[in-house]
């Protein structure tokens, strides 16, 4: 049932695989071309690095849609599998972020006196950053992909929560390599 199943969904394997090859390598060009502001920046290189799995994520996801004969359980198998990889991936990177700790609330940050700000007096871009920051793209993702999985081994059809999966890592994956590359870091917003 599976494999006429996913034959299915091969164009949408096909053109979202494309895109997320084509940002991969995009992201690599953008890289490049920051690399001495990105490489002087630990938070810069996290987010960098965030980006990155996201994208081959979406690219992993995609492979996995069009190789053929595979039956649902090594399918939900494999996805439960890369959901783990990847979430301990994006834990990792997340912590390595400079100035924040374990303790540390998501959201607005606090100004030099010590009070949160209104997030209606923060800059477009900064509250596109609490946004993102808040809901965590990184993170439906890798549930996305872990549900897909799971209802694969049980038998279901996982596979319009694996299509959800792809879009947030991708969409998740363009707005974090926005604000990573168009926002300055904390140590450059004086300069």
């Amino acid at each position: 049932m599976l494999p006429e199943l996913l034959k299915e969904w091969e164009n949408f394997a096909v053109i979202t695989g494309s895109a997320a090859g084509a940002l991969t390598g995009l992201l690599f060009v953008a890289v490049s071309l920051n690399r001495d502001r990105i490489v002087g920046h630990e938070g810069l290189r996290a987010e960098a690095a965030q980006t990155l799995v996201l994208f081959i994520l979406a690219l992993l996801l995609t492979v996995l849609l069009v190789i053929p004969g595979m039956s649902a359980t090594t399918l939900g198998v494999v996805l439960v599998a890369v959901s783990v990889a990847a979430g301990l991936t994006l834990i990792i990177l997340d912590r390595n972020q400079p100035g924040r700790t374990r303790d540390e609330p998501r959201g607005r940050p606090r100004t030099n006196d010590g009070e949160k700000p209104k997030f209606s007096d923060l800059s477009a871009e900064d509250q596109l950053y609490r946004l993102v920051d808040v809901t965590s793209p990184n993170l439906f993702s890798v549930l996305c992909v872990t549900i897909a999985g799971c209802l694969l081994l049980a038998g279901d059809n996982g596979l319009y929560w694996l299509a959800a999966a792809i879009l947030l890592a991708l969409g998740g994956g363009v707005v974090n390599a926005w604000l990573f590359l168009t926002r300055a870091p904390a140590s450059d917003a004086g300069t």
